[in-house]
């Protein structure tokens, strides 16, 4: 059962996210609004922070108080067509402190000015720079940043770069052809995000002929090689399926892959660190996780 703050949160959540997440605006309408929205909300991080550029990427770089060796290169979330550093940070900081990790939270180019494979490529460019330093790396990312996460790691895999640690997927958006039942078997429960909207931002970012590419869609990948895998997801969220078919696809393959779900919740709901018990408990997953592969 959800807690008291979380059913407090989610309507809160409910409420705003009507009023910027909607095909009925445009996406330089609903950038404008998620902007306002930032401005009366400054993300406060619980680690220091530094702007920083790697690879020529703009990043916020994240340091924990006593860090344990390695880099989390972190990929935020917001459909490919908006969010940043500053949308993120708060979450991530929170992240990189709970596990320890300094992390890059980079500011990848954005559809629909930079469409795929833009951002990937960004990406790929951080990840080629932290490994030059032979620290162990992590990658992370929520939404449509788990699902770039995964395509990362294709590339990384296919050009025979060092395999990075481990890969840690909120709520990753892995199907943007729009296939899974729970798109619409659970739109009544989703506090967050509606179909329509998910199927707007899918085309920002790609074409019709591109959704299945595996560096799209990476539901569609071979997954050979991967590392370990988490996947945490809400069990309330229209892309459930997106989570459950990866996990599945992944222990076919093969993959040491775990998939957690929460009970009541919505789409990335570790926004919420640092308050919410729910997301606390995700991200001591997480720091479990990171910590068994030790």
């Amino acid at each position: 059962m959800a807690s008291l703050v979380a059913h407090i949160t989610g309507m809160m959540v409910q409420y705003l996210s009507r009023t910027i997440f909607t095909p009925d605006l445009s996406i330089a309408q609903q950038r404008r609004r998620l902007e306002y929205l930032q401005r009366l909300t400054p993300s406060m991080t619980a680690t220091r922070r530094q702007d920083i550029q790697i690879a020529g990427i703009p990043a916020w770089q994240l340091t924990p108080t006593n860090p344990r060796p390695g880099r989390l290169l972190y990929l935020h979330g917001g459909g490919y067509v908006m969010c940043s550093p500053q949308s993120h940070g708060g979450m991530v900081s929170h992240i990189a402190k709970t596990t320890a990790l300094t992390t890059v939270l980079i500011d990848y180019r954005l559809a629909p000015e930079y469409p795929f494979p833009a951002g990937l490529n960004d990406a790929l460019s951080v990840y080629k720079a932290l490994i030059e330093t032979r620290e162990p790396v992590f990658i992370a990312g929520d939404s449509a940043g788990g699902g770039m996460a995964l395509a990362l790691m294709q590339n990384i895999r296919e050009q025979g770069l060092q395999t990075p640690e481990a890969l840690l997927l909120l709520s990753p958006w892995t199907d943007l052809t729009c296939s899974g039942d729970s798109l619409e078997s659970r739109a009544h429960r989703d506090k967050f995000l509606t179909p329509d909207w998910i199927r707007q931002i899918a085309g920002c970012y790609a074409t019709q002929d591109q959704l299945t590419n595996p560096l799209v869609s990476p539901l569609y990948a071979d997954f050979k090689h991967f590392p370990p895998v988490l996947i945490q997801v809400g069990m309330d969220e229209i892309l459930y399926d997106d989570s459950s078919r990866l996990y599945d696809n992944m222990k076919e393959a093969g993959v040491t892959a775990t998939l957690s779900e929460y009970p009541g919740m919505w789409h990335v709901f570790q926004t919420h660190a640092g308050y919410m018990p729910e997301s606390q408990l995700a991200l001591r997953e997480m720091k479990d996780f990171i910590d068994a592969l030790a």
